[in-house]
């Protein structure tokens, strides 16, 4: 009896030093290994439904990327409503696109964003990182199984084939936001004209767009009329694919209506004139759409506009009608008339061009009545530097004391000790605020009252002020960036003959005012130095959003234990957020688990990970996007096990060995029992 306990644990011993997998049969075909893995048996059932059972026994080669019975199971697929010839066709369809034929594929062969057309005609693309190898968002945890006809790899999810694309008038009508768009293009007779092959850019006005436009398609009523409407439709389309990267701040290029539009691109985003490109990158069959949230007004047009306008424009008389009562003085008519005739009054043609525009823009309020408040503060800010360039060419300080409008500025560069620095040869270019300025931002300066305190109001002032000197007339249409003395960058835009300045769109009232060492221009608010949200700590990863804003990038982080991931984006079109999910694309969210809180256009979010683990995460307002992330620290969480093997052994295909085991096992208690 002993003996036979004896031989009994010496039979479980062999057992379980048997290999619980072996390599798949390379003398069988794909779907006979399929069916012998026993984790399988779903794909091959579809197979078998969809009759392509024949099709991957040929002599291919084949790659099949195998999706197990658990990731069957996750995708929801239930044979039985598969039902129809069109049902069955869009079966086919997914099972094809789990298959590259024409060749066998081992896992070593495959790269980095690497695409591949699969059998169903779509393409896959695969990442490879760390080891790990994924095609689409599927995880190979199986790699390299030989078959007779080709190779089988094992993966985790189903794959989703690529929705069909429509082509660009289609795809406008089934956003539910163009309507109107696609109510012109048909009354203009060009819907054909953008269902042609391509490729365009179409940059598509909303609903809205439209209607804040005016443009009402009843009033476009004659063969005229209609083809004033298709060169404005028409100066919405490029010929030629170009998504949102291939855009570059100051681009020209010419419309389908033969007239040139340009483009800005700042850290705000791309804009098409005016127009803001709310989403980009709208993939059609025969080119792309962004979604712009204003109707672009073709150059031979506006013009006519601008023209109209001017006749609202009040008369100079009308203006210092008024201005004249000030208590502070205004210009006499006869100082206006000289300031606005005469070429070698000296002072900079831009101020002219700044005073129209304030002119142009100031429209009457409700009562019928026009606001003079800016204008009267514009002529008192003129007047001020009149008197202060009648005393002659002097320093930048100077001539901002000599202002009058500029004496909260002084007092600061004093009391940073920054006065003699801005006398220096320079040349230099300061961009200055006005009193008013500084009392809006409520700088008080008894404040500044520690070393660090006017360190940081130095920052302030030097960020003000950019080597070398530059005019109004030496910038480019669009964002122009600069360095400043505090070591930022500084955007200054033009659009339209208007500058502005900074994140806060200072606006320039008064340009070009030349000093003895460079020049000064009047601004109306103070700037203020970026600040960076992650100071003092070391992101060891960055995770940003993609362009079109349904990703992050990048999605898939690889840090040590005690690094910190940091998550930042500024200013984006959607509220983001990020918040941590119990798995890979989960949608249960884990309680009282880490979050950057409520989702918001600006977020700048870091997490120190102190232990091996993957930590999977989502964007709460777009989780159903499967807008997801994970961060694997160490290890992953994973710890192998003891005397583990690399092997290429599939998994499932263990019957054989495991009757082996047992034979072989009774066998050695027969043979002991019989001696």
């Amino acid at each position: 009896m002993r003996k036979s306990i004896v031989y009994t644990l010496v039979a479980c011993l062999l057992l379980a030093a048997m290999p619980y997998s072996v390599t798949a049969d390379e003398t069988e075909d794909i779907p006979t290994n399929a069916a012998a893995t026993g984790i399988h048996d779903s794909l091959v059932a579809a197979l078998t439904h969809a009759d392509l059972v024949g099709a991957l026994s040929g002599s291919g080669p084949f790659t099949v990327f195998a999706p197990t019975d658990q990731a069957f199971v996750d995708a929801g697929i239930d044979l039985a409503n598969f039902n129809t010839p069109e049902l069955n066709a869009t079966l086919v369809d997914i099972l094809q696109y789990h298959v590259l034929a024409g060749a066998s594929v081992m896992s070593t062969d495959l790269t980095d964003g690497q695409t591949a057309e699969m059998l169903n005609g779509d393409s896959a693309t695969f990442t490879v990182a760390d080891g790990t190898v994924m095609i689409d968002e599927a995880t190979v945890v199986t790699a390299d199984v030989v078959a007779s006809n080709g190779v089988i790899h094992v993966i985790d999810k189903v794959l989703t084939p690529p929705a069909d694309l429509s082509d660009i008038p289609t795809t406008a009508s089934a956003t539910g936001i163009h309507t109107a768009l696609v109510a012109a293009l048909s009354q203009a007779d060009l819907v054909g004209a953008l269902q042609a092959e391509g490729p365009f850019t179409v940059f598509a006005p909303t609903d809205q767009a439209f209607s804040d436009a005016g443009i009402d398609l009843a009033s476009f009523d004659t063969d005229e009329e209609n083809a004033t409407l298709a060169t404005i439709l028409l100066y919405h389309v490029y010929s030629g694919a170009v998504s949102a990267a291939d855009v570059t701040d100051g681009l020209t290029v010419t419309m389908l209506n033969g007239q040139d539009t340009t483009f800005t691109v700042s850290s705000d985003g791309v804009m098409i004139q005016d127009a803001t490109v709310t989403t980009a990158d709208v993939m059609t069959s025969n080119g792309i759409i962004h979604v712009v949230d204003q109707v672009l007004i073709p150059p031979s047009l506006s013009d006519d506009d601008d023209d109209d306008d001017d006749e609202d424009v009040p008369t100079p008389e009308e203006l210092l009608s008024i201005t004249d009562t000030d208590e502070n003085g205004g210009m006499s008519l006869d100082e206006f008339n000289a300031f606005m005739n005469d070429d070698d009054e000296g002072f900079p043609q831009s101020v002219l061009d700044d005073f129209a525009e304030i002119f142009g823009n100031n429209d009457a309020d409700e009562s019928g009545e026009l606001d003079l408040s800016e204008l009267e503060q514009f002529i008192a800010e003129i007047d001020a530097y009149m008197i202060a360039m009648e005393e002659g060419p002097n320093d930048i300080p100077t001539v901002a004391q000599q202002t009058g409008i500029h004496e909260s500025l002084v007092a600061a560069l004093a009391a940073a000790d920054l006065v003699t620095a801005l006398q220096a040869e320079g040349p230099f270019t300061v961009f200055a605020p006005t009193d008013e300025a500084f009392a809006n931002a409520g700088i008080d300066l008894e404040s500044f009252d520690t070393e660090e305190e006017l360190a940081a109001l130095s920052n302030i002032l030097l960020y003000h002020v950019v080597a070398g000197a530059t005019l109004s007339t030496d910038l480019a249409d669009g964002a122009n960036t600069v360095t400043t003395l505090n070591t930022d960058e500084l955007t200054i835009t033009v659009s339209d003959g208007a500058v502005t300045v900074g994140a806060e769109a200072a606006i320039v009232t008064i340009a070009d005012v030349t000093a003895s060492n460079g020049v000064i221009h009047v601004i109306d608010k103070v700037l203020t130095p970026p600040v960076d949200p992650f100071e003092g700590i070391d992101c060891a990863a960055t995770v940003g959003l993609t362009s079109n804003g349904y990703g992050f990038t990048p999605s898939v982080v690889r840090i040590d234990p005690g690094q910190t991931v940091c998550w930042s984006w500024t200013d984006a079109t959607m509220g983001h957020n990020v918040k941590q999910v119990d798995g890979f694309e989960s949608t249960t969210y884990v309680d009282g688990g880490v979050t950057s809180g409520q989702p918001a256009t600006t977020v700048a979010f870091h997490h120190t990970f102190t232990e091996n683990q993957t930590f999977y995460y989502g964007c709460e307002p777009h989780i159903s996007m499967k807008m997801h992330g994970q961060v694997v620290v160490g290890d992953g969480g994973v710890q192998p096990a003891a005397d583990t093997k690399d092997t290429e052994d599939a998994p499932g295909f263990v019957a054989s060995s495991m009757m082996l085991a047992i034979l072989g096992a009774v066998l050695f208690m027969s043979r002991r029992k019989n001696q």
